[in-house]
């Protein structure tokens, strides 16, 4: 499903980016993106507590193994710095899901908890946001109203921007 542009998530494009990649830390993912989230989780997946809370897929397009330590989710434009990740490893084209639950868990032993919810009746702001707490590396700026039990998010072949059952 094709989504209208003005849906589209801002990130830079990847097909140069994964060709020519640099890296400013061998520890720190330098490329990560949000590949699909559940803003309406009703059932698709429960957390540690036996929840449905909302969640977030963070994907690895580094091209190398590393961790998010010190990047951001937000849902908030206005507060870039809002939840910063711990320490997690992600592997090479891994995917590493973290429930908008509002309970904020940063223990990596155990499931990662940001200390906001997601919107879904009307729609929202989701943001990752790089280490520095000011480079956006991708953002849903105006996602829709979300379906119960539905990812949003990018396609794998990262053209297309939608609702994936």
């Amino acid at each position: 499903m094709k989504i209208a542009s003005s849906f589209l998530p801002q990130f830079p494009v990847w097909g140069a980016a994964l060709a020519c990649i640099g890296f400013l830390n061998a520890e720190t993912l330098t490329e990560a993106l949000i590949s699909e989230f559940v803003a309406k989780n009703d059932e698709s997946l429960l957390d540690e507590d036996g929840q449905s809370s909302d969640w977030i897929e963070i994907w690895n397009t580094s091209g190398v193994s590393g961790d998010l330590g010190g990047w951001y989710l937000t849902d908030d434009p206005e507060n870039l710095q809002k939840w910063v990740l711990p320490a997690v490893e992600v592997a090479l084209g891994e995917r590493l899901v973290v429930f908008a639950s509002g309970k904020n868990r940063v223990d990596v032993a155990e499931e990662l908890h940001t200390n906001f919810k997601l919107q879904s009746s009307a729609g929202g702001y989701l943001a990752l946001v790089e280490p520095d707490g000011l480079t956006i590396a991708n953002v849903f700026s105006e996602y829709p109203a979300q379906i119960a039990d539905t990812s949003y998010g990018i396609a794998t072949n990262m053209l297309q921007v939608g609702f994936f059952p």
